[in-house]
């Protein structure tokens, strides 16, 4: 099975020549740290007293994502990365679809601080160059997908895939 990921509603290995090494899911689903809590730490007294009444809010995951390219030459090479960094550097960030995970990302370009061409010659016509996408998560409201399912739990289909929607959340 085919893994599907889109960059902006574009599938990322047929628009973009660009895929995912193992461990992107891993990286995905990384928990993230609570922000401090309110606290006073009394002189008389031991340990702290912290703020048990609002709510936990967290701080913004980076996302190491290891990828490659796999392009046809040069200048597919130049073509395909000058595509990618018009996505990546919009300010308002971009949306990263996981079909396998059932979710979308909101992601902002935080740095790339690797690329290497891995093959110094076309490899069986093509050239693969490897690189790692730093990403930042602020949580902004996503879509998620959801399964319509019966009273007793079997999902519905018409007529034999599943009755999906996609509703905007916000995950953390």
């Amino acid at each position: 099975m085919v893994m599907a990921f889109e960059l902006e509603n574009k599938n990322t290995a047929t628009e973009f020549a660009l895929h995912f090494q193992r461990g992107t899911w891993s990286e995905l689903l990384k928990i993230p740290a609570p922000k401090e809590r309110a606290f006073h730490d009394w002189a008389d007294e031991h340990g702290k007293d912290y703020d048990t009444t609002s709510p936990t809010y967290f701080q913004a995951l980076q996302y190491n994502i290891k990828c490659y390219l796999k392009c046809t030459s040069l200048t597919d090479l130049q073509n395909k990365r000058e595509a990618l960094l018009t996505i990546l550097s919009k300010p308002e960030g971009f949306n990263l679809r996981v079909d396998a995970l059932g979710r979308s990302y909101a992601l902002r370009y935080v740095s790339s601080p690797d690329f290497n061409i891995l093959n110094p010659r076309e490899h069986r016509g093509f050239i693969y160059s490897a690189f790692t996408l730093v990403l930042e998560n602020n949580f902004a409201p996503v879509g998620v997908d959801y399964y319509l399912a019966d009273v007793n739990g079997l999902i519905l289909s018409y007529p034999d895939k599943p009755i999906q929607f996609e509703q905007q959340k916000q995950l953390f």
